[in-house]
């Protein structure tokens, strides 16, 4: 039973997990805990369906690829090891190899391999092997340019990133000068409501109305350095 679900491998486009995920319950997760804490358990083989609880080792430091879904995958995406050399439609060697554009031409070989396919399946539908060879190599070789491409996509994604944080940097900086200069106005206009205040108590000297028109400027004056703090402070 192990075995085949091991073998098996997907069929559609999107499939379903494997059906070994079923194993993954709270009471097989807290076995192979007891069983790791142990020194013993740690070098033991496990049992089904432990075992799927365990992930695989990862690869040795020699190895070149590793196997996925029954397939072997490159693990430096820098060497196009993953076909054979005289399968390959262009020389990786060659300096100054524009991937862009070998991916382009192959991209547009793909199209037309796919239509002569339909060409051929419209007169002899028994007649389809060679075409789906050509195409089977051509996606493979383009899947071989996309892995070499993926260093220079990875320096791109970086020096957006860095650009994202330099705007981001460049806004904030904005801000808090808008934010001083607010703070400037605000402290100026305070002197101003001080000094407006001691000239008041010094001229309005004669009576309880003028004492009541220097209360309401003085009011709005305080009024309005509390619109200013709320303006700072949204």
């Amino acid at each position: 039973m192990a075995d085949q679900e091991q073998q098996q491998l997907p069929e559609a486009p999107f499939p379903a997990p494997p059906p070994f995920w079923r194993h993954f319950t709270t009471a097989n997760e807290e076995k192979l805990k007891e069983i790791d804490s142990s020194e013993a358990g740690r070098s033991e083989k496990l049992r089904i369906p432990l075992a799927y609880l365990r992930p695989p080792p990862p690869p040795p430091e020699s190895a070149e690829v590793y196997t996925t879904f029954g397939q072997s995958q490159v693990i430096d995406p820098s060497k196009p090891a993953s076909l054979p050399r005289d399968q390959l439609l262009f020389d990786p060697d060659r300096p100054n190899l524009n991937h862009a554009v070998l991916l382009s031409k192959m991209t547009k070989s793909l199209m037309l391999n796919f239509l002569e396919l339909t060409c051929d399946l419209s007169l002899d539908p028994t007649s389809y092997e060679e075409k789906i060879e050509d195409i089977r190599q051509l996606v493979l070789n383009i899947h071989v340019v996309i892995n070499m491409y993926r260093p220079h996509q990875a320096r791109e994604s970086v020096k957006e990133m860095l650009e994202s944080i330099l705007e981001d940097g460049e806004r904030e900086i904005e801000e808090s000068d808008k934010l001083k200069q607010r703070a400037e106005e605000f402290l100026a206009e305070t002197g101003k409501t001080d000094t407006h205040a001691g000239s008041a108590m010094i001229v309005d000297t004669d009576g309880e109305t003028s004492k009541i028109g220097r209360g309401s400027a003085k009011m709005d004056e305080q009024r309005r350095l509390w619109d200013m703090i709320h303006e700072l402070t949204d």
